[in-house]
């Protein structure tokens, strides 16, 4: 090889790897989830059919999720998911990038219900799923049928150490204003008081404050813990690798919420987050993630695909009556929310 050709290639490397480069990173979204809330086969249909290579970086809770995005300024990420109370700080914030429904027409699928179930989801968030706070529990080793937040918050003596709660503040506030007989979205500074004493008192019983894993090895599968605060989908999840698992939705009633897709306005690749989004509301790929999560889709084109074991599943599809005595979730005040923030750091001390 001559000087001049060797001297011409490392030239043309030199001259085109950036641009390589930045193609290939053009290719890849990054999305900041849940665990286990997403279908590998839909993300590698998506990028056979794209070249679209979506990288998914889980958090554990809403709060890690809001705190990484804090620290971070929203940047290295190009969409994530969110319920709908708490989009209204990322809209504050002024970091979401409003949604382009021109680029994405499978959003004429989603059922209207779910575009006013919060203020502004229309206009940055794309509603997905929606679904309860319940508590799991294995029938086998509680013995007994569960019914009300009281008994996860105020156990008897043989769950001591085996009950597992969400490492989120609003939600342990939230379960224990419903003990109370408040609402869900009670904010009356007595009342948190009283959450706060029946939190506490609660913490001997607890194993941790977390999330259980959704595989076999998961403390509510091998019994390590009898009973957990847990999304219905993931329940049943749990079920299906451990039958003597049951959920139950209080009769006090729970949170109901609703799961979207937001992008970053501070995201490089926008056209490709919206054209991974429509790819998700397609009803063919609607009704498949909604099977393999086990969730509540709002695509209602997707609804007459869904099998009927799905549909007519009232862990999924919980009954009238059990909807009236629940509530969506409100995003706590700030005040509020840091008063929620010291108990949780209470409970984790």
């Amino acid at each position: 090889m001559s000087w001049r050709y060797r001297f011409i290639l490392l030239f043309s490397i030199i001259l085109f790897t950036p641009i390589l480069s930045l193609s290939a990173a053009k290719k890849e979204l990054v999305l900041l989830n849940w665990s286990d809330y997403m279908d590998p086969d839909l993300l590698q249909r998506f990028e056979q059919e794209t070249g679209i290579h979506v990288k998914e970086v889980y958090f554990e809770t809403d709060e890690t999720r809001d705190e990484l995005l804090a620290k971070t300024g929203g940047q290295g990420f190009d969409l994530f998911v969110v319920s709908g109370e708490r989009m209204q700080s990322y809209i504050k914030r002024e970091w979401l990038a409003k949604v382009e429904p021109e680029t994405m027409p499978n959003l004429r699928h989603i059922a209207p219900r779910w575009w006013t179930a919060y203020p502004n989801i229309k206009e940055y968030g794309v509603p997905l799923f929606w679904g309860t706070m319940g508590i799991a529990y294995r029938t086998d080793l509680v013995g007994s049928q569960i019914t009300k937040w009281q008994e996860i918050l105020q156990p008897n003596e043989k769950l001591r150490k085996k009950i597992i709660m969400e490492k989120d503040s609003a939600s342990l506030m939230g379960a224990a204003m419903k003990t109370l007989g408040h609402s869900w979205n009670h904010f009356d500074e007595a009342a948190i008081e009283q959450a706060k004493e029946l939190l506490l008192a609660q913490k001997p019983f607890v194993r941790a404050y977390g999330y259980p894993s959704l595989d076999n090895n998961s403390a509510l599968v091998t019994g390590e813990a009898w009973m957990t605060m847990l999304y219905n989908g993931d329940a049943i999840t749990l079920q299906n690798l451990e039958p003597r698992i049951a959920y139950v939705v209080p009769q006090e009633g729970t949170n109901l919420w609703v799961d979207c897709l937001v992008v970053l306005k501070s995201s490089k690749r926008k056209t490709l987050a919206n054209q991974f989004i429509n790819f998700l509301h397609e009803p063919s790929n609607a009704a498949q993630l909604a099977h393999h999560l086990h969730y509540a889709t709002v695509n209602q084109a997707a609804e007459p695909l869904l099998n009927p074991d799905h549909r007519n599943n009232p862990v999924i599809y919980p009954a009238k009556e059990t909807l009236d005595q629940s509530e969506f979730a409100m995003k706590p005040p700030p005040q509020i929310d840091r008063r929620y923030k010291e108990i949780l750091r209470s409970l984790l001390d």
